[in-house]
């Protein structure tokens, strides 16, 4: 039996192994520094399991005895002692899970071979991460290359083609010329 005080204003609770009762006496209590002394240990993973039981004590109290700025506290110890006390599975299931599983080991005996792995086997996964590597850097000078191809080409298209229109504007000029050489000529002849 362990006997432990939450404040000087609160009374003793009892706490016999796993079976807590709370023997809370109602008082008006206006320290509780103790219990939130115990609650910061507890989020802070610091509380033995006798401090946890007087939190869980603590909070089994009606709710009109904890004081409101702990309430919010009170439904996780609440879960804690409704997980405890709810339906577990028993010795029963256990007992047949180590069945199956005993059965499923007897019918397939597992033969494990032992194999020697050869230095170049240990180093394929690298040979294939350095084939992957050498693919990619290769793809993209690949595909860089036509790019500045094609540019350099257009370029170069568009060079003789400006060539090519200046060509044809002389060649237009030079037919002109002629033409009005050879109007002239037969205005020339006419007359």
């Amino acid at each position: 039996m362990i006997c432990c005080n939450f404040s000087p204003s609160l009374s003793v609770v009892d706490i016999e192994g796993e079976n807590f009762k709370p023997l809370i006496t109602h008082r008006t209590v206006l320290n509780y520094t103790y219990i939130e002394q115990l609650l910061e240990c507890y989020f802070n993973c610091e509380t033995s399991l006798a401090e946890e039981q007087i939190l869980r004590a603590f909070f089994a109290q009606d709710a009109d005895k904890v004081p409101a700025h702990l309430l919010r506290y009170r439904q996780l110890f609440a879960e804690q002692a409704f997980a405890k006390n709810s339906d577990t599975l028993g010795e029963e299931f256990d007992r047949r899970i180590m069945e199956a599983v005993g059965e499923v080991r007897k019918q397939e005996p597992m033969h494990v071979k032992a194999r020697s792995i050869s230095m170049s086997r240990r180093l394929r996964p690298l040979y294939k991460a350095a084939a992957c590597v050498a693919v990619v850097l290769a793809l993209g000078q690949a595909a860089q290359m036509p790019y500045s191809d094609a540019e350099t080409e257009q370029r170069e298209d568009f060079a003789r083609s400006v060539e090519m229109l200046q060509r044809i504007q002389q060649d237009k000029n030079t037919v002109a010329q002629s033409d009005t050489v050879i109007n002239g000529n037969i205005e020339d002849l006419k007359n």
